[in-house]
């Protein structure tokens, strides 16, 4: 209500007490008079004092996990609020998922008050909030105030991740075996440590002193013996499975990774090449990359600009939903006879076009190999240390 509103109702209840007179119109102009006031006053009162902090326990976080945010409002007067109705301004993904962060506090005359919510169940991507939306009124509702405060945040939920066994990454490569029965393979004369047994793991493998020492079957860790980078490439059409494929791209880079390897990254979508490296800082590129990676249009990556970043002996997987002719020709035109097409569907469910583009591939020198996404392992793990 304007201020001219405001003192329009005032003017009236108080010719009605002058012109009715008696008690009952004199009590009914006084109990107004307050109400009337009060919104009078908040009708001035300046919301651009306030002072707004948002804090967060963690900017950094998995796929699945929470974060806490909590927003601190100061204010330099002690004027009572009887309410504030605080709505945070989500990133579009999360709207779009239902969620809604809009809570009413009552300040009183309390000039630093603070709220906290829980996000829950984070999806995988960069979330970008930006502003926070809050309004204040008076007990009858003449008067409501709002205003918008910006306050720039950013969390990034990587991807989740599952502990690969030895047997899981001898299944994946050795199924199509991929451009080398030697990708995977440890230098059995250097042993670097021992770690508990799983299963895949040879007989020939096992730590019998580590074993009677700890009660607990202990194998030896061999170094890995590197024969030559491995790119990920990932299929970035809309499909049903590609979280499935996310999941399973960030599985095979910390498996490879963590065995020593030069692991890099090509991404179609926004024509990115990751060069291949080694150690926690190339995984962090790597799950950063993955984190922004979304569904839509493919671009073509030109064939100087491919061959100027892969190396000549360099063996690309390519991570997809479905077999086509065309991610074929795609792979093909990577590495011939040097790819391995990585394939998140169950077998048992392809198409008779699927069945003729896995003969395309194999006659081509690409070896294609299954790995349905329910078969790994989740193992909630820590997230990557700058």
């Amino acid at each position: 209500m304007s201020v001219i509103g405001l003192a329009l109702l005032m003017t009236v209840s108080f010719c009605y007490a002058m012109f009715q007179g008696g008690f009952v119109s004199w009590f009914i102009f006084y109990s107004f008079l307050p109400f009337s006031v009060y919104a009078l006053i908040l009708l001035f009162y300046p919301l651009h004092d306030f002072t707004v902090e948002r804090k967060v326990n963690k900017r950094e976080c998995q796929a699945g996990e929470s974060v806490e945010i909590a927003l601190t409002f100061t204010r330099k007067s002690r004027l009572p609020l009887l309410f504030m109705v605080v709505e945070e301004e989500l990133p579009q993904e999360m709207e779009d998922r239902g969620l809604q962060r809009k809570v009413i506090i009552f300040p009183g005359f309390k000039r630093t008050f603070s709220m906290s919510y829980t996000l829950e169940n984070l999806q995988r991507g960069e979330h970008s909030f930006q502003s926070i939306r809050f309004w204040i009124g008076d007990f009858i509702g003449l008067v409501e105030k709002e205003a918008i405060y910006s306050s720039p945040l950013k969390i990034t939920v990587f991807p989740r991740y599952h502990e690969l066994a030895y047997s899981d990454l001898d299944r994946v490569f050795n199924q199509g075996a991929v451009v080398s029965t030697k990708k995977i393979q440890r230098e059995h004369s250097v042993v670097s440590g021992v770690r508990e047994y799983q299963p895949g793991d040879q007989l020939s493998w096992i730590n019998w002193k580590a074993t009677a020492r700890t009660s607990e079957i202990m194998t030896k860790e061999f170094e890995v013996q590197k024969n030559r980078d491995v790119f990920i490439m990932l299929d970035e059409k809309p499909s049903d499975l590609f979280e499935e494929s996310i999941e399973m791209a960030a599985s095979l880079a910390h498996a490879m990774l963590k065995k020593g390897m030069e692991v890099g990254y090509v991404s179609r979508g926004s024509r990115l090449i990751i060069p291949a490296a080694a150690g926690n800082k190339q995984k962090r590129k790597i799950f950063y990359r993955l984190a922004k990676e979304k569904p839509g249009v493919v671009n073509a990556l030109n064939e100087n600009f491919r061959k100027g970043f892969l190396p000549a002996n360099a063996a690309v997987i390519f991570i997809v939903s479905d077999l086509t002719l065309e991610k074929v020709d795609i792979l093909s035109a990577f590495r011939p006879n040097q790819g391995l097409m990585l394939c998140v569907k169950k077998q048992v469910d392809l198409t008779d076009e699927e069945r003729l583009s896995s003969l395309a591939a194999v006659s081509r020198g690409i070896k294609v190999s299954f790995f349905e996404h329910h078969q790994l392992k989740f193992e909630r793990s820590e997230v990557m240390a700058k």
